[in-house]
């Protein structure tokens, strides 16, 4: 299917719709088991699966009710691949949660923060949502200051609500509502 989707841009990244020349790359980074424990999917991750992901992604010309739509996340000056990014429109279209993940070796940069507040941006100024959800397993410190710098707020933990495979854990959830967002940026 012909892309629709214009990238999105920061400083230092490009945000653009995946193609089936990441699925090894997408592979690799979620085999990682670092990357992979506190996400829906085990390592190994096989390449396979990876291209039936990006075929289903990109059977959309961009985010739509109902669906996940991954962007990769690209290093500017260099165009490598650091990680993706998520966003999952409700069905009404008025909430959107986002997601992001990153290589190991990408990490400790504020890419994750730069990436994900771009992708907020999108979501709030491009897409009209209301609210922004991010979810993730409570002990993921990292993601938790993620959220947390772009301004998400704890809203609570949902026990044994987070099911991967057989395995159960607890779900902390945030949230981000549309004119916080505007009134953050606008001090930006």
């Amino acid at each position: 299917m012909e892309h629709t989707f214009a990238p999105l841009e920061t400083d230092r990244l490009i945000l653009r719709a995946m193609t089936m020349d990441d699925a090894e790359d997408l592979a690799e980074r979620r085999s990682d088991t670092t990357t992979a424990q506190y996400q829906a999917w085990r390592a190994p991750y096989p390449v396979e699966r990876a291209r039936e992901l990006i075929a289903d992604i990109t059977s959309r010309p961009g985010p739509m009710p109902g669906h996940w739509y991954q962007l990769a996340v690209e290093r500017r000056r260099d165009a490598k691949v650091l990680g993706d990014v998520a966003v999952y429109l409700s069905g009404n279209g008025k909430t959107a949660e986002v997601g992001f993940t990153l290589h190991p070796w990408a990490r400790g940069h504020h890419y994750a923060t730069e990436a994900t507040a771009r992708l907020v941006d999108y979501a709030v100024f491009d897409l009209g949502v209301h609210r922004i959800e991010a979810s993730t397993h409570p002990h993921n410190i990292a993601s938790v200051r993620v959220l947390e710098r772009i301004g998400f707020l704890a809203e609570g933990i949902r026990r044994e609500a987070y099911w991967v495979e057989d395995e159960v854990s607890d779900d902390a959830i945030y949230g981000l509502l549309a004119r916080d967002w505007r009134a953050r940026r606008e001090q930006d």
